[in-house]
C-alpha cells in the first residue's frame, strides 16, 4: 500500500513522515528507519561512497532536510528517500510472527466454517508475515483451517486422501455440508426425545404408567387392567362382599360346589388336593408328606416352643 502512495502522489519528506506516523506504531517506525539506513549505508559500501555512514545519513534524514523539490538534485534526493522508506517498511515493518495467536483462532460450535476460514486468515495477516493467499502458504493454511475447526468438521476432512494439497475452497464446501447437515441431526434427535417422552407419558413401555401399582392383594395378573382396592378387614376376595372371607363365600362355593380351600367337611380342591382337615400326598415326590393348608384351628391355641400357648387363631371374620 504504502509503495502506492508513493507512486500516485508523488509525497514530499514531511507528507513520508505523516504517512508513516498514521500507519504504523512508534515501535514499528523505529524499525522501519534502523532497517532503511542499514540498506542506504550497504548501498554506500557497495558503490564505495568515501563517506559511507555520512552518506545513508545525508539520504536519509531524521529531520527536514528542506530539499528544494523544483530542482534535480532536491528531486534525486527525495527520490532516494522514497526507496530507501519502501525497502524499510518490507524489511522492517513486518510484524513479528506469533503462531501461539494464531493457534488460539478456533471455530466456535455455531460458527460457520467461511466465517471461522475469514478470522483464521486475518490472524496470519496480523501476526505472521505470511501471505494467507499465497499459493506456497495454501498447505499451511489448509493444516491450521482443518486442526481448528470443530470435531466433527475435522475428522470428516482428515479422512479425505490428500486433503492438505486441496484448494481451501473445496475443503469449505466439505466443511459445510458436516456443518448443516450437524443441525438436520440435532433436529431430529430432539424429535425422537420428544416422541419417547410422550409415548411413556402416555402409558408407553413395559407395563404401562401404572406398572407395578396394581400388584400385590387384592389384584389380579401382573401389571394387567386398572389396580383394584386393597380388601377390607372383613371383605370378601371373590365377591368383595362385606361381612365374610372367600372360605365362607356362597358365589365361591357355588362354582367349585362346596369344595372349597378349607376343606373341613372333606372333599377334592381345585388342585387335586385331598382337604378333608389334613391332605397327604400318595405319589410323586412329595409321598408321605402330610399338610395341614386346610386345616381349621378356630378356636385352638398355637403353641411357640416350650413357652406354651401365645396366642388363638381366628379364621372368621372379626365382628364389626
Amino acid at each position: 500500500m504504502i509503495e502506492s502512495v508513493m507512486l500516485t502522489h508523488n509525497p514530499t519528506w514531511a507528507d513520508c513522515q505523516q504517512l508513516m506516523l498514521t500507519m504504523f506504531t512508534t515501535e514499528e517506525r523505529a524499525r522501519i528507519n534502523s532497517s532503511a539506513q542499514k540498506i542506504l549505508l550497504a548501498q554506500a559500501v557497495a558503490d564505495a561512497k568515501p563517506h559511507p555512514e555520512a552518506w545513508a545519513e545525508e539520504h536519509y534524514p531524521k529531520t527536514d532536510p528542506k530539499w528544494p523539490y523544483n530542482t534535480v538534485e532536491g528531486v534525486a534526493h527525495l527520490q532516494t528517500y522514497r526507496t530507501a522508506v519502501i525497502m524499510g517498511v518490507k524489511a522492517g515493518g513486518k510484524k513479528p510472527t506469533n503462531m501461539g495467536k494464531i493457534a488460539d483462532v478456533v471455530q466456535e460450535v455455531k460458527e460457520s466454517p467461511s466465517a471461522f476460514l475469514e478470522r483464521l486468515l486475518d490472524a496470519y495477516r496480523m501476526y505472521s508475515p505470511i501471505d494467507p493467499e499465497a499459493t506456497e502458504n495454501q498447505r499451511l493454511i489448509n493444516s491450521s483451517f482443518v486442526g481448528q475447526s470443530q470435531r466433527d468438521i475435522r475428522n470428516k476432512i482428515q479422512r479425505i486422501d490428500g486433503f492438505l494439497g486441496k484448494g481451501i475452497s473445496e475443503l469449505v464446501e466439505i466443511a459445510n455440508k458436516v456443518y448443516h447437515n450437524r443441525d438436520l441431526e440435532e433436529i431430529k434427535k430432539q424429535k425422537g426425545h420428544t416422541g419417547v417422552v410422550g409415548y411413556m407419558g402416555n402409558g408407553g413401555g413395559r407395563g404401562g404408567p401404572d406398572r407395578g401399582r396394581a400388584r400385590g392383594r387384592g389384584a389380579r395378573g401382573r401389571g394387567r387392567g386398572a389396580p383394584r382396592e386393597p380388601l377390607g378387614p372383613n371383605q370378601c376376595a371373590w365377591c368383595r362382599g362385606e361381612g365374610h372371607w372367600k372360605n365362607d363365600c356362597t358365589a365361591f362355593l357355588a362354582k367349585f360346589g362346596g369344595q372349597g380351600e378349607v376343606g373341613e367337611t372333606g372333599g377334592q380342591a381345585p388342585n387335586g388336593q385331598v382337604t378333608d382337615g389334613r391332605y397327604g400326598r400318595s405319589e410323586g415326590n412329595g409321598a408321605g408328606f402330610v399338610g395341614l393348608a386346610g386345616t381349621s384351628f378356630e378356636g385352638q391355641d398355637v403353641y411357640d416352643g416350650d413357652l406354651g400357648p401365645s396366642r388363638s387363631v381366628a379364621t372368621s371374620p372379626r365382628s364389626q
